[in-house]
């Protein structure tokens, strides 16, 4: 059974080389089966390839043969921000919009499935289903003393067994291994009302890291209690990585000003190592799947993301542990509820759907750091079915998201930052699935 080792080992170099980007809620990503998003991800019950090794391990059972999906999305986002406050008073200044650095993301995902014998089968699979990619203009952007780029890359694989006692229910269960690695970086601004200097860029601040580990588990049921009915669950436990190998590096920004430069010169913090923590929440799904004819299936999902685990983003510095800082974030749990429909036409199937996702952010979690809010996705997809033994299909999906406009503001007296965010994404991805 080499083919699956080879086809991770490709996944492995590809999430590797390419940047993810958080699209749904906080910064989770749920794009990971181009027939699933067709239907807006509403595939917990109803989902049919190998992708099932993401949407609902339980269902490899139920898959006849071996079996491979590979495939990918282009993400485009387009987020800007709008003064809201005084214009002596916030950050950016009221009624200015400043839009991000634009930017496409390529988030891969591949899986690979095999039938034991009638009733057991199992999974492997490699995919992203964390990461964040903020970018914005690091010499102009107002908001650059909270972040200039981040970069949050996850890398994770999964190994799920499938064992099904009937033809009514079949479990699942299996374990997680994800590699994260964190990219931050901001500008120290310097300001001096006596002298009539205001932000003055003085520091560039890079944090930076390896892939480390974290661990989880997950789980899943499936029930068929009809023949038009299916009800599928899973679980997928929270990760917590601990970042003990980052890099923090400061660079001084020479402003030309002799008093100023000798004074960033005198307090310049050494490059040190740092640590952080990256969490990432439980996952909750359950679906309904209802074929009310033969070549239709329609299904319906709820999803609850347990974010209350994401309290805050802390920077420890190791030779100036009085410079490390901690961002408060207190998430809150949030749901998402996903709907889509299949209408399937001799070697073609169409597909439609759409979802609703509740921010978990509080308005001062909102920043740009991670300027989360509620948003509304709606897909178009299709498949097609070929070959001699229409053993290959190709799946592609094609969705719009978008944000609602969400106001942002921090606490914090010394990082004062109000401002309207509003963003919008545009996705399209192909899935390539295999059957023998």
């Amino acid at each position: 059974m080499r083919r699956p080792w080879t086809l991770l080992a490709i996944a492995v170099a590809m999430a590797l080389l390419l940047p993810t980007l958080a699209r749904a809620t906080g910064y989770a990503i749920y794009e990971q089966g181009a027939a699933a998003l067709g239907m807006a991800g509403a595939s917990t019950a109803s989902v049919k390839d190998a992708s099932a090794v993401f949407f609902n391990p339980a269902a490899l059972a139920r898959l006849e043969g071996t079996r491979f999906y590979v495939g990918g999305s282009a993400l485009a986002p387009i987020t800007s921000v709008t003064g809201v406050g005084t214009a002596d008073g916030a950050r950016p200044e009221y009624g200015v919009t400043e839009e991000m650095v634009k930017q496409v993301f390529f988030p891969p995902t591949i899986y690979a499935t095999h039938r034991l014998m009638k009733g057991l089968g199992f999974g492997i699979g490699v995919n992203s289903p964390y990461g964040l990619g903020v970018e914005w203009d690091a010499d102009e952007f107002s908001g650059r003393y909270i972040a200039t780029k981040v970069d949050l890359q996850t890398l994770n694989g999964s190994a799920c067994l499938a064992w099904a006692p009937n033809d009514q229910w079949s479990f699942a269960g299996g374990a997680d291994a994800m590699f994260a690695k964190v990219l931050l970086n901001k500008r120290t601004l310097y300001s001096n009302p006596m002298l009539g200097i205001s932000d003055l860029d003085i520091i560039e601040t890079e944090m930076t890291s390896d892939f480390v580990p974290g661990y989880g588990w997950n789980a899943a049921v499936l029930y068929t209690p009809a023949a038009q009915w299916r009800l599928g669950a899973f679980y997928r436990s929270k990760v917590v990585v601990h970042v003990d190998d980052a890099e923090a590096d400061f660079t001084q920004i020479l402003t030309g000003i002799t008093a100023v430069d000798a004074y960033v010169t005198s307090i310049l913090p050494p490059d040190q190592p740092g640590s952080t923590v990256l969490r990432f929440p439980a996952l909750w799904s359950a679906g309904v799947a209802f074929d009310p004819e033969p070549d239709w299936t329609v299904e319906a999902d709820f999803l609850w993301y347990e974010w209350s685990v994401f309290t805050d983003l802390p920077i420890n510095l190791e030779t100036t542990p009085t410079l490390s800082s901690t961002r408060v974030e207190d998430y809150e749990d949030s749901w998402q509820v996903r709907v889509g429909a299949e209408h399937r036409r001799g070697d073609l199937a169409y597909r439609v759907g759409y979802y609703f996702d509740k921010s978990p952010a509080p308005g001062y979690a909102v920043s740009p750091l991670l300027p989360d809010a509620d948003r509304i996705g709606v897909s178009l997809g299709v498949g097609w079915a070929f070959g001699p033994e229409k053993n290959w299909t190709l799946d592609a999906y094609g969705l719009g998201l978008f944000l609602n406009r969400r106001c942002g503001f921090t606490e914090d007296p010394y990082d004062d930052f109000q401002g309207d965010y509003e963003t919008f994404t545009g996705m399209f991805g192909l899935g390539l699935g295999y059957r023998f």
